[in-house]
């Protein structure tokens, strides 16, 4: 039992130090990375929706017509996505600004709130970096990169604290 308890360790460790190694690549080129992943992830939904066409020819009636579709849409998606990263990672910069304006807003109208004044003070700055997302592109995907390469890093940590875990777990039993 502590063998596999070991083995289970050294994999969270693993996963744990690509983690880390993602956080690190996010944060030194948050542009590059982010656009590397719009580019992998935009062939993964090619190959899933090539994959859903395939599976379609195994169905029967609507669901073969429904499971082609979504394969066709998806493969027109994905070629979209791998051959235009650029105005995807901007659609997606987009819609963090809209979302980050939403937030503000959510926030500026939060009425149970004691120390009120806060919540409009956070809910204007985030209205301001909703706007500033939506207008400066690249600054926000920057932005998003770095964000995302700091909750990587600290992910990355966290695996590494319970891959120690479950290893001392394992030498004591």
């Amino acid at each position: 039992m502590s063998k596999t308890f070991r083995t289970l360790a050294l994999i969270e460790l693993f996963g744990a130090a690509l983690v880390i190694l993602l956080g690190f690549m996010l944060i030194w080129w948050p542009g590059l990375t982010l656009q590397s992943l719009v580019m992998f992830c935009g062939a993964f939904l090619l190959v899933e929706s090539i994959s859903a066409m395939i599976g379609a020819w195994r169905c029967y009636g609507v669901l073969r017509w429904l499971r082609g579709g979504v394969g066709a849409l998806g493969v027109a998606l994905a070629l979209f996505i791998v051959l235009l990263p650029d105005l995807t990672l901007s659609f997606i910069a987009a819609a963090v600004g809209l979302w980050t304006i939403m937030c503000g807003l959510g926030l500026m109208t939060e009425k149970t709130a004691r120390r009120r004044w806060l919540y409009v003070l956070a809910g204007v700055l985030l209205v301001l970096a909703g706007i500033w997302f939506i207008f400066n592109h690249a600054a926000a995907i920057i932005t998003i990169g770095l964000w995302a390469g700091m909750s990587l890093l600290v992910l990355g940590m966290s695996q590494v604290a319970a891959a120690i875990a479950v290893w001392r777990a394992a030498k004591n039993s």
